[in-house]
């Protein structure tokens, strides 16, 4: 009996022993309770990042976004690699993106910033920032092609994609062109895409084209806004203004309207070139005021340190208005931008000849050399003036003043210089014989003499 109660107790205290071991320890929860939450808020982060990751790899992975542009444009497209960069910012990186087989974009990085990156943990999707394009000079079709989906990239690409940039973007078969260009495409308030902008600054000038289909694939409307921009034909100065609106295809480009100006005034004209076996190139220039004096200096700058030039005035002076016509031909567009010739009747309002007095030198035909000084004032001036790329010609001058007549033809180079001659005839008012005044030096330092 006594055996029995012995084994009673001794089962009792290790029934007791077991359960104290097994109960709950206040003390050890206070101390382990923060790191387990920790721990399991880590693993709920993880398991969110883990099906954030994986929706990623899945929607964004190469071939489903080769489906989905395919889809969306209506020409194939295929992305050579997709890959996730968080440097030097966070951005989805597509590699060798070719376009209806013709188009090979060498990269495009999309950006993603915090916002966006909340925004995929909370579910909400992918939220897009600026999608930045590097890729190798292209041609104009090939830009054509690009501009012609534009209208596509509405379905193509999310609404909170906000806008599309070409980096140093190069035209490969257009000289006129040539420079790199930052095009970016912008969404309109309502989320559609609108009309491509391209930018470009060269010889301290900046260039800003708006790009926009038409009904017509092949065609592209554009808008210029020039400023300070050297022009490519003609006498080459930096205009202030520049204002064109046209279309342009690859056998036609067609500028509806233009204007040039600056402190000389404005120039308006219209364009068409058109191949046909060459490109040939006519159009219309015409202005009612264009201060010659001003314009000179334009074209002919004084050198900085040459203040006497900067104050003397031009060799002629006066308001010009013309109307006249441009053509040229070439192998090429540029080639016949640059061959362009302008053909045009000027007439001069209140012009004066600086460097020469014609009507003291008439009077004394025995002075020999150089009779440069004074100036001569006329009541009307006119003459044909010619434009090429070698050279500018004032043939068939008429001016007179009073009794006094001038006939004759000056040439101006690309250097500035003038060539030339002049007869002066006094009429019935004198008796003595024309004189013939040959035309040297410079616009800004013109020299006359026998």
């Amino acid at each position: 009996m006594l055996k029995l109660d012995l084994r009673d107790m001794d089962d009792r205290k290790q029934v007791e022993e077991y359960t104290r071991t097994r109960a709950l320890d206040p003390a050890a929860f206070r101390a382990w309770a923060p790191r387990l939450f920790v721990v399991g808020v880590l693993a709920l982060i993880a398991f969110v990042m883990f099906e954030v990751i994986d929706t990623w790899r899945t929607s964004l992975s190469a071939t489903q976004l080769s489906q989905r542009l395919t889809t969306a444009l209506g020409v194939p497209v295929a992305i050579g690699d997709s890959q996730f960069s968080i440097t030097p910012t966070p951005q989805l990186l597509l590699s060798q993106v070719v376009i209806d087989k013709s188009v090979t974009l060498d990269k495009i990085a999309i950006g993603i910033g915090t916002r966006q990156l909340s925004q995929a943990f909370q579910g909400h999707g992918w939220n897009w920032g600026e999608a930045v394009v590097t890729t190798r000079p292209i041609t104009l079709d090939q830009g054509r092609l690009l501009l012609n989906l534009l209208s596509r990239f509405d379905s193509a690409f999310p609404k909170s994609l906000s806008s599309l940039r070409f980096d140093r973007l190069e035209v490969a078969d257009q000289p006129l062109l040539a420079g790199a260009w930052a095009v970016t495409v912008n969404r309109r308030h309502a989320g559609d895409i609108a009309t491509a902008v391209a930018t470009l600054q060269k010889n301290k000038g900046t260039m800003n084209v708006d790009l926009s289909p038409t009904t017509d694939p092949q065609v592209v409307a554009f808008q210029i806004d020039g400023r300070n921009w050297l022009l490519p034909f003609g006498p080459s100065f930096p205009v202030e203004e520049v204002v064109a609106t046209g279309q342009a295809s690859s056998t036609r480009v067609e500028v509806s309207q233009f204007s040039m100006g600056g402190a000389f005034g404005v120039v308006k004209g219209a364009a068409v070139a058109q191949w046909d076996n060459t490109w040939a190139l006519n159009g219309s220039l015409q202005s009612e005021s264009v201060d010659l004096g001003t314009l000179i200096r334009a074209i002919a700058p004084t050198p900085g340190a040459d203040e006497a030039a900067a104050e003397a005035p031009t060799v002629i002076q006066g308001t010009a208005s013309f109307a006249g016509s441009i053509g040229g031909r070439g192998a090429s567009f540029a080639d016949a931008v640059a061959a362009a010739i302008l053909e045009t009747p000027v007439h001069v309002r209140s012009p004066v000849l600086t460097g020469i007095n014609l009507g003291y030198a008439a009077t004394r035909p025995s002075l020999a050399g150089v009779t440069s000084g004074g100036s001569t004032r006329f009541t009307s001036l006119d003459a044909i003036m010619s434009t090429a790329p070698d050279k500018i010609v004032f043939r068939d001058i008429r001016a007179h003043a009073g009794a006094l007549a001038a006939y004759g033809q000056v040439e101006l180079k690309p250097d500035h210089t003038l060539s030339g001659l002049l007869h002066v005839d006094l009429g019935q008012t004198r008796v003595l014989a024309p004189i013939r005044v040959a035309v040297r030096g410079t616009v800004l330092r013109p020299e006359f003499g026998r």
